[in-house]
């Protein structure tokens, strides 16, 4: 993660003003001032919002953290500056909540609170790229420090062959996690008329089209993310180590699911399957707890306009 800290010294957020509400409020006058100057000039924002809610089993191990419960909200505004560069402006939160039945290396819940700032730009005629910093909290809300402030970099880009084949490349950057660049390759390819082939991090599928509104997919999914857990977190398991420490979440999924167009600019999700993989490392204290596969259930919600 391309951290920016600055200080470590923590902020009191019960007497002041929290980072998290800082955060807020500098999305929403970028959003003000984007909608704004297109407003002035006449043109038009696109604006997309994702929802997500999905829940995991309880796995069999004596170290499990419990069920799942994930939650996701994201929304972008796009204005389109000039005719090969688009700005993209919006903010995200996502909640994993692990259901504790017994102290684990797992904290109970893991969040984010991030800015989105980036752009889409057309290097040429069959060449675009992407590139969006993510500034933001990463663990307790409550208890924020410059540990707990990144600004993960994600790098993107698309090779447009035709139609129906198109190539990528793309990395992230986080300097805070124990594997700081991650590089990615994918392809879009529909090899026939209602079958496409869209291996796209970090959900890649199999996708049919069952009609002009419905499709039906198989594939998988990660979930990841580095956090700081809380300031006592590790006196309550015997590790003082733990306290204030850096941690890598990674879930990997696999399973069908159905994607219903129910308008033009409006479509609902609903996927089932395995948690083949669960994974909570410590990194630097050499503290890793893994869990056994569980089922999962997911529904998300795109609306564009």
């Amino acid at each position: 993660m391309i951290a920016a800290c600055a200080t470590t010294r923590k902020i009191d957020t019960q007497g002041g003003i929290s980072p998290a509400f800082l955060l807020a409020t500098l999305l929403l006058a970028l959003l003000a001032l984007l909608v704004g100057v297109s407003a002035a000039e006449s043109v038009a924002v696109t604006q997309e919002v994702d929802v997500g809610v999905g829940y995991a089993g309880h796995g069999a191990t004596d170290v499990s953290p419990g069920s799942e419960l994930n939650t996701n909200l994201k929304y972008v505004a796009s204005r389109q500056v000039t005719r090969n560069l688009l700005l993209r402006f919006g903010a995200e939160w996502q909640r994993f909540s692990f259901a504790e039945s017994r102290p684990s290396a797992a904290p109970s819940t893991l969040q984010q609170l991030n800015a989105i700032v980036g752009l889409d730009y057309q290097l040429a005629e069959q060449w675009l790229m992407r590139a969006e910093l993510q500034p933001g909290i990463y663990g307790e809300l409550g208890q924020v420090d410059g540990r707990r402030f990144g600004a993960p970099l994600i790098l993107g880009f698309v090779k447009l062959v035709d139609t129906d084949l198109q190539w990528f490349l793309g990395l992230r950057v986080d300097l805070r996690s124990h594997y700081p660049v991650a590089p990615a390759v994918g392809v879009r390819w529909q090899f026939a008329d209602l079958w496409t082939l869209n291996l796209m991090l970090p959900n890649p599928r199999l996708e049919y089209d069952v009609n002009s509104r419905l499709k039906a997919y198989v594939g998988g999914g990660i979930m990841a993310g580095t956090y700081v857990v809380g300031d006592h977190f590790g006196d309550g398991r015997g590790n003082k180590r733990l306290n204030h420490a850096t941690l890598d979440y990674i879930e990997l999924r696999v399973g069908p699911g159905l994607a219903w167009k129910v308008r033009p600019n409006l479509t609902l999700e609903a996927e089932a399957g395995y948690v083949v993989h669960r994974s909570w490392d410590f990194f630097d204290e050499h503290v890793k707890s893994t869990d056994d596969p569980v089922p999962y259930l997911q529904f998300s919600c795109c609306a564009r306009f």
